[in-house]
């Protein structure tokens, strides 16, 4: 039987039936967003604590509603879950809890495809490697998915940009359109 691990530390360790889901609906999750993250999971384990709320004796997922999901088909195709990390987020009630769901769902921070690039570069990280486990949509995957691109100086781009002459096939007049 293979085992998750486990890659961070946090203020409980819950196991995974001890987990209720409360965002409900909120989020679809794609089969092929699974995947990705099932293959992260098996890659990196867990290495992120779950946020959870505690109230009336039980753990309700702020954040790590998709891990959740993951996990347990992960457990009935014969995975070891072990206790999970999970952060411990205080709420007054349902409602703050629920509201909680969506700051953390919020993004304020947008990633661009040149702020992605200079991260990869600054990180000597390959995207190739990572694509099947990352789901950005706000980045033009294509565009890292052309192995052959390289970057240009900007006088090359100039070079590039620059119009070349055309010569009339009619009179033999050459003009830059």
């Amino acid at each position: 039987m293979k085992t998750i691990t486990v890659r961070c530390k946090a203020a409980v360790n819950l196991d995974l039936a001890e987990l209720t889901p409360l965002q409900g609906g909120l989020k679809e999750l794609s089969e092929a967003n699974f995947e990705k993250l099932k293959q992260s999971i098996l890659r990196h384990g867990i290495t992120f604590p779950f946020f959870v709320w505690q109230s009336d004796g039980l753990s309700y997922i702020l954040d790590g509603t998709q891990r959740d999901r993951v996990l347990k088909k992960m457990a009935i195709a014969g995975y070891k879950i072990p206790p999970l990390p999970c952060a411990l987020i205080q709420a007054k009630d349902r409602a703050e809890a629920a509201e909680k769901i969506l700051l953390i769902s919020s993004q304020y921070g947008k990633m661009t495809n040149q702020s992605l690039q200079d991260f990869l570069a600054e990180n000597d990280l390959d995207f190739l490697k990572l694509q099947d486990e990352l789901e950005l949509p706000s980045i033009d995957l294509e565009y890292f998915r052309d192995a052959d691109f390289q970057p240009v100086s900007a006088a090359e781009q100039g070079q590039l940009d620059k119009k070349n002459p055309v010569t009339c096939p009619e009179c033999g007049h050459e003009f830059i359109p």
